[in-house]
């Protein structure tokens, strides 16, 4: 889920006053898509233990379920120990004066006595908080507010308290972009997009398969957290394709799919060409590589296409009753050398494409072996060209 977030501090006066500003605060990408990290960093060093630290996540109000956030690593946890935060309205946000048009969620905490932190000129991590039961929302953007005249009644702003007082630099915040002062009134939002923290579904495997008939789609992924559904998709020229079925996220935890196109038989075509597109949470689109199922080849025929090879090639032997029964796959170079050994199941072995696209082999003649029951079935000669 990608969520968009914004993100201020309560700027809260302790009695000790603003006696010296030193640190600024920004936003940072989370371990994960709906996550964000509070970081912190110094226009000097300095040692001393935190006693106050406060600030509030913002998310705009126009989208239900209402989120809950909460804490998912306390990354500071020995200066800042997690049973002192006080996380105030994590399910039932509220809405402060001047901010209207967002959720508002405080984290507080006040330490009494607590153990010295090094404070340095590079930002470092303090907390790491998680939306979770929110639609995602787009465009996914992750900011750090500070708004106008330094923290008054019912605004949101930045607020570090050390044993020395407060330490909010308020001036030098907003390191990142955005940043104005206008007639000491400070405005601006520091950006940081999310786009780089989800990673694009990672596409392991593809294959069709003809079973009687229909045809069996079968894949797999990986990185999948952003991903949000499936399209298949079928076309009888590899040109114009349309969506035969829509495939939601899984939602056990499995990242292999399956679906069964039926009666493709009755479709009056020779070859019908497959590919997936997949759809994001945020409307970003990826597509797998495309498979190529023929329908005309009859009994007992074993085929390899397209030939000359580049990238790949399909094998396609029509077994009769085809099952879990193995098939052993040897691509053999002109001089006898083997260069890769696949084993499949008879019922793979239907529609199986022959990935070669790793192996940076030279251009010329090379042989396909079929081994079945432990005897040579068929070489097939077949032309890599690069």
């Amino acid at each position: 889920m990608k969520t968009k977030l914004i993100a201020g501090i309560i700027f809260l006066f302790s009695g000790l006053g603003a006696t010296s500003q030193l640190v600024s605060g920004t936003l940072l990408p989370g371990s994960s898509p709906n996550s964000v990290i509070f970081g912190l960093k110094s226009t000097a060093a300095f040692t001393q233990p935190f006693t106050n630290v406060q600030f509030v996540i913002q998310i705009p109000d126009n989208i239900t379920p209402i989120p809950t956030v909460q804490i998912k690593n306390n990354i500071l946890v020995a200066n800042i120990p997690t049973y002192n935060y006080n996380v105030v309205n994590s399910s039932t946000p509220i809405a402060f004066r001047n901010e209207g048009g967002y959720y508002n969620y405080l984290f507080s905490s006040v330490i009494l006595g607590g153990t010295p932190f090094a404070f340095t000129t590079t930002t470092f991590n303090v907390l790491e908080v998680e939306i979770i039961n929110g639609p995602p929302v787009t465009p996914t953007t992750v900011r750090f507010a500070c708004l106008a005249n330094g923290g008054s009644s019912g605004q949101h702003n930045f607020y570090i308290e050390t044993n020395t007082g407060d330490h909010t630099n308020e001036l030098n915040m907003f390191y990142g972009t955005g940043f104005s002062n206008s007639a000491g009134g400070y405005t601006g939002y520091s950006f940081v997009p999310l786009a780089g923290v989800l990673l694009p579904v990672n596409w392991l495997s593809f294959d069709v398969v003809k079973q009687g008939n229909d045809g069996l789609l079968n894949w797999a992924v990986a990185n999948e957290d952003a991903n949000h559904h499936y399209e298949l998709q079928r076309s009888t020229n590899n040109t114009s394709y349309t969506t035969i079925a829509t495939v939601n996220k899984s939602t056990n935890g499995s990242t292999a799919y399956n679906y069964t196109d039926a009666g493709i038989n009755n479709l009056s075509a020779s070859v019908l060409y497959y590919r997936i597109k997949q759809v994001d949470i945020n409307g970003r689109i990826s597509y797998s590589d495309t498979r190529t199922l023929r329908l005309d080849i009859k009994g007992g025929q074993i085929n390899i296409f397209p030939n000359p090879v580049k990238d790949g090639f399909y094998v396609n032997i029509p077994f009769t009753n085809p099952d879990s029964r193995k098939v052993k796959l040897n691509l053999i170079s002109s001089n006898g050398q083997l260069i890769s050994s696949k084993q499949i199941t008879t019922a793979q072995a239907s529609n199986y494409y022959f990935d070669i696209k790793d192996k940076n082999l030279a251009a010329g003649n090379y042989n396909l072996q079929i081994i079945f029951e432990e005897k040579i079935m068929d070489t097939k000669k077949l032309f890599v060209n690069q």
